[in-house]
């Protein structure tokens, strides 16, 4: 699994920006520590400090944005940091510890969400998602025509009910000391009412939804089964959306996609429009997409669904359509043809449809199985570990720092400087 875990042992002094919400950061820094790194902590509001109490080395921030270079600069010096980790590569803050690090050559990592779900989360050196470096790995690899197998995984358990709580106490400690960070501004640009907001309209959305689009969905598929597309909605205000896209907002995208729908697909076939359940508090789309297909004059043939079973939607389906959701890997392993509207490091010409799409709707195309199982092996041997971000994380028992040291010591004996 990611070859960059090996590279960040070789860190003595690691600095952990913002991780998600929770404890994922403190189990982190435990096993860091473990392996003699010593850890260090940054707090940008509330929820950071409460969640990083047990870090003996904490730096809370409450300076302006303007401010964090010129902090974050001398906090990685004067600390003689040699690598930095976050969760999330396009955070303002981030990035500016990003574009520091790099200027004094200290390495950067970022987690993210698994590449490939579930039992997996994505780590990676520089950058992830189209920020990663896999695709030049993968165009060297195959120079050397190399196959490495993937390592077997262990079930993760990741808890939707963890992730609630952690988020809930997070911001209700982002609250309480607000007046301690009185220039913080979240990512999602938002207030922390509008968040606790949205995620109590969450999760009374999730119970609705739970009691009613089963029997909705189950008689979608009697009816439609091989008969439809799915266009796979992506939270809002994403980075996928706000970065890795053209049209840098999702109400844009389902427009195109359901014009497009309405003027080139087959008559006899349906769109289902997917909501992202990350997304499910803060937007609802149905009387949006209700009043484009009575525009488009296809009412009949576009659905609305959210907490449904992804993998039985996408085994029946004709074809997925993304901006630059992994949904979308995980549509190529069960051989549905995909095609991509935004960026994404999974849009090549041997896994994606790279034709218009206008034609994609009448020909879809096939999966090259061969190339998508050679590509999904190298992309979890490159950046996945076996883990969740709130369930078990059986990838810390897999590396072992000073196996990796012996390993570079053999390599520098093996291949000598010449004098």
């Amino acid at each position: 699994m990611s070859v960059h875990i090996n590279r960040l042992l070789l860190s003595d002094r690691v600095l952990l920006l913002q991780g998600p919400m929770g404890k994922f950061f403190t189990c982190f820094s435990a096993w860091l520590k473990a392996h003699n790194i010593h850890c260090f902590k940054v707090n940008l509001n509330g929820g950071d400090q409460f969640f990083s109490r047990s870090f003996e080395d904490n730096f809370d921030f409450t300076g302006s944005s303007a401010e964090f270079s010129a902090w974050i600069e001398d906090l990685l010096l004067s600390q003689d940091i040699d690598a930095v980790v976050c969760f999330g590569d396009c955070r303002k803050y981030h990035q500016i510890a990003k574009k520091v690090a790099l200027k004094h050559q200290i390495n950067f990592f970022a987690f993210e969400e698994g590449y490939i779900r579930p039992n997996y989360i994505t780590f990676e050196q520089d950058g992830v998602n189209f920020f990663s470096n896999f695709l030049s790995h993968l165009k060297l690899k195959a120079k050397k025509h190399k196959h490495t197998q993937i390592e077997e995984i262990s079930e993760v358990n990741n808890s939707y009910r963890s992730m609630v709580v952690s988020v809930m106490i997070y911001y209700l400690f982002m609250l309480i000391f607000s007046w301690k960070y009185p220039h913080y501004k979240h990512h999602r640009q938002m207030s922390i009412w509008a968040e606790i907001y949205y995620w109590i309209w969450s999760g009374i959305r999730r119970i609705k939804n739970y009691c009613v689009e089963d029997r909705r969905f189950k008689k979608f598929m009697r009816l439609y089964r091989k008969r439809y597309f799915v266009f796979a909605l992506q939270v809002h205000n994403d980075f996928q959306i706000r970065t890795h896209s053209d049209l840098k907002c999702m109400k844009k995208y389902i427009q195109m996609v359901i014009q497009d729908f309405a003027q080139h697909a087959d008559p006899y076939h349906h769109l289902v429009l997917k909501h992202h359940p990350m997304d499910r508090g803060y937007r609802n789309y149905a009387s949006y997409i209700q009043n484009l297909a009575k525009s488009y004059k296809i009412e009949g043939r576009i659905h609305y669904f959210c907490d449904i079973h992804l993998p039985t939607l996408l085994k029946s389906s004709l074809g997925f359509v993304a901006v630059n959701s992994t949904t979308g890997i995980q549509a190529l392993y069960h051989r549905i043809p995909v095609k991509v509207l935004g960026y994404a490091l999974y849009n090549l010409p041997k896994l994606t449809n790279q034709r218009p799409l206008a034609k994609f709707w009448r020909n879809p195309g096939r999966v090259d199985q061969v190339y998508f199982k050679y590509f999904r092996e190298e992309l979890i041997n490159y950046s996945q570990l076996n883990g969740a971000f709130y369930g078990a994380s059986p990838w810390m028992n897999h590396y072992d720092r000073s196996h990796i040291e012996m390993d570079v010591e053999m390599q520098q004996s093996n291949n000598p400087v010449s004098t």
